[in-house]
This record gives structure tokens, sequence and C-alpha cells, in this order.
């Protein structure tokens, strides 16, 4: 028990300093030697002189998600990228940008902050506030002045966060999500994986063997 916590520890401690690391690579836009070791020795630093709450990880990875998650971040950033630079040099002005508040149906931190990060990638959008206590996100979206295209930044949030938990989400958010989608008129998503679906089928499986 003790082994697997250090364990445990070990693995959360690394994640933040990766993800600490690529914090500081991204804001000196450049990857080389100097930066990953600077980004490296800071990162011990922050970790040693504040207190960093622990990283909640699920326990779980689905391979295909994950590969499907990859392959439509790159796709989407692709097309938002050709989008934006016609932004630019198209005739008519860009219309006034939106900011949007989007529910999302997870209450783990690393999930919010990965959406929260992922939307800030793709071109055309970028998440300027966080409600921790709610869940919510807010998003700015550039050239988003009508419902349409309010509706389109919501959907790709919701579509962010749907792959995220696909890929990497414990039973209790694939259980949020599905219940959020319900809301929304939408089909549940790894139905079997979800917190209520193992206890029925673990309660089925303690009934066959007390019959048996």
């Amino acid at each position: 028990m003790v082994a697997r916590r250090r364990r445990q520890n070990f693995v959360e401690q690394l994640l933040y300093v990766l993800v600490l690391i690529a914090v500081w690579i991204f804001l000196w836009d450049e990857v080389s030697g100097m930066v990953v070791i600077s980004g490296a020795l800071l990162a011990f630093a922050l970790m040693r002189a504040f207190y960093l709450p622990p990283i909640q990880l699920s326990g779980r990875l689905n391979v295909y998600y994950g590969t499907y998650f990859l392959l439509w971040f790159v796709l989407n950033v692709f097309i938002a990228s050709f989008q934006v630079a016609w932004l630019t040099v198209r005739p008519r002005p860009v219309d006034a940008g939106s900011v949007i508040a989007v529910d999302l149906a997870t209450r783990s931190d690393l999930l919010i902050t990965l959406v929260t990060m992922v939307n800030g990638l793709i071109p055309g959008s970028l998440v300027i506030e966080i409600d921790r206590a709610r869940a919510v996100v807010f998003v700015h979206g550039l050239n988003c002045a009508d419902a349409e295209e309010l509706e389109r930044v919501r959907e790709k949030t919701h579509r962010i966060e749907t792959l995220l938990i696909c890929a990497i989400g414990s039973p209790h958010d694939i259980e949020a999500l599905n219940d959020a989608r319900a809301e929304r008129g939408l089909k549940p998503v790894l139905e079997k994986r979800a917190i209520r679906e193992r206890a029925r089928r673990a309660r089925a499986a303690k009934e066959a063997r007390a019959r048996g």
C-alpha cells in the first residue's frame, strides 16, 4: 500500500513537472535544451515553494478515443488556422467577438484544465475565465456575433470535453457526461464504463453467485 502510494505521488509530481515545462516552452515559443532545462529547474522550485493540489488521475486510458482526439485536434487546428488567416485578408471587416459561458459536465481539475488548454490552442477561441465551483468556462470566440456562431463555440467546447472524458475520464466523469448529454438530447457514450452500469453489473454478479 505504501509502495503504491509512493508510485502515485511520483507520477503526480512527474506530471506537474512536464506540464510546467510545457507552459515554459509555450511562453518562450522555442524548444531548446536551455529552455527545457530552465523550465525543469523552475518547475522544481515552484513545487518546493508553493502547495500544488494533487492531480486526480482516473487510472484509465482508452487508446481508440485518445488517438481519435489527437487526430481531431490536429484537423481542427489546421482548419481553424486557415479560417483565421482568411479573416485577416478578406475584404469584409471582422465581426465583433463574443464571450459565451459553457457548462462542463466534469468536476475534475485535470480535465477542466485540459479543456481550457485545448480550446486555447485551436485558433479563434480562448478561455478567458473559469468558474471552478460551477465548472463553467467562459470562452471568447473570434468573429462570433450571432446565435449560430455562439452555438458552434459551445459545441466545440463540449466536443473537446467529450473526447477527453472518453479518452482518460473516470467512471464518474463518464456518468456526469452522459447525464449532461441526455439533457441536450444526445446519445450516451461508453455506458458500460459509467459508475451506475458498473454497479448494476456488480449487483447482478453478486446475485448470480448467491443463487449458485
